[in-house]
């Protein structure tokens, strides 16, 4: 018996992963290029995009949780938690070879403690709150502190990090945040406190921000870049859109005038011979966003058809009066390219108030990943 065809699916291009690994590598030579593949690879497939991004040259790996490293152990490269651990999380980092966190002082005594209990040594990174109001010991506290945690037994710190919270708008706080972790860096290796990992950088800060990816920064890590779903703006490289969401129609009608679409009677068809509706087989359960009702659009045969009415659980509905010979089973685009027209992931996040990176990582598991290799 043959499998049934997918009802809704998106396709993701493993060598459009590995072409914007390279190119960004490229571009921040000679710091190192940290893939962040965390929350399944903002949706598309942790496993898979380990196994592209390792295939293009990475070394290493970041993540955000403990259960997201145990998952690419498997892969024999460092990975490194950018996130807070648990306190009941921190044995299990360490047998797993984890790089951990610390992002303050009660953790750092934790892990020390942790590790001289499992004769083992500690390698962390220090996560340093220097603008983004979220997790890290205080910059300005930072010079007191960091000492003290270098001195505890069975901790190696491996390195130093800060995360930036607008590096897209590339302003003077931006610059004030660069300068200051700089200065931080070399007061505490004038100190004897040296890091052989020094990383501020993310995706926005990688085309806006070339001092986060130059001495004292040798690192830089990038999520949304590897996707090829940052706007244009915010990533001035030829980076290849990696994934496409698809689905399938599954009812076609004619719908006369006067009757309504879809809950909450939100739509009316007006046109005096009626309007000719799709059924696409994708809903908010699938992640397709809600706030896409009434105002979003899909690719049908190539052209653009505007949602009517509310976007459902289950389904979206369509009009198809620009494409009369839609038939029930076509594929429909839902963000990606379809013939010679494109609805780029970043205009439908838009159209839904959000980001391109909710639209992958709220994919539902009805969603089928589909891996191909279009080199």
């Amino acid at each position: 018996m043959s499998a049934p065809p997918l009802r809704s699916w998106v396709e993701i291009d493993t060598s459009a992963w590995r072409a914007n690994y390279r190119q960004l590598a490229a571009a921040v030579h000679p710091s190192e290029l940290v893939p962040v593949i965390k929350a399944n690879a903002y949706g598309l497939g942790a496993a898979e995009g380990a196994r592209a991004f390792r295939a293009a040259g990475a070394r290493r790996f970041a993540v955000s949780c403990l259960e997201e490293g145990l998952q690419l152990t498997v892969f024999g490269l460092p990975t490194l938690l950018l996130g807070a651990v648990l306190p009941d999380e921190v044995p299990a980092v360490l047998q797993a070879g984890l790089i951990a966190p610390i992002t303050d002082m009660a953790t750092a005594g934790l892990i020390s403690r942790t590790a001289e209990r499992l004769r083992r040594n500690a390698v962390v990174h220090l996560k340093i709150d220097s603008g983004m109001g979220r997790l890290g010991i205080p910059l300005d506290q930072a010079r007191d502190l960091v000492p003290e945690i270098a001195a505890l037994p069975r901790v190696k710190l491996e390195g130093i990090f800060s995360h930036f919270p607008a590096a897209e708008l590339a302003d003077a706080e931006t610059d004030t945040q660069v300068s200051a972790m700089g200065e931080l860096i070399r007061d505490l290796e004038a100190a004897g406190i040296v890091f052989k990992f020094r990383h501020l950088a993310n995706s926005p800060g990688v085309a806006h921000v070339p001092a986060a990816f130059r001495p004292p920064f040798n690192m830089v890590r990038t999520g949304i870049d590897l996707h090829g779903h940052l706007s244009a703006d915010c990533a001035p490289y030829d980076l290849q859109p990696a994934a496409t969401l698809k689905a399938r129609l599954v009812a076609v009608r004619d719908v006369p005038k006067g009757a309504t679409v879809s809950y909450g009677r939100h739509y009316t068809v007006t046109d005096l011979s009626g309007e000719k509706i799709g059924v696409v087989a994708a809903g908010y359960a699938d992640g397709y966003p809600r706030h896409l009702s009434g105002r979003g659009t899909v690719l049908v045969r190539g052209t653009r058809c505007p949602i009517r009415g509310n976007v459902c659980m289950d389904f979206t509905m369509v009009s198809l009066q620009n494409v009369p010979e839609a038939e029930v089973g076509d594929e429909v685009v839902l963000f990606g390219r379809q013939g010679d027209e494109t609805l780029g992931i970043n205009e439908v996040a838009e159209a839904a108030g959000t980001i391109s990176y909710e639209l992958t990582c709220r994919l539902g598991p009805r969603v089928k990943r589909i891996y191909l290799n279009r080199a």
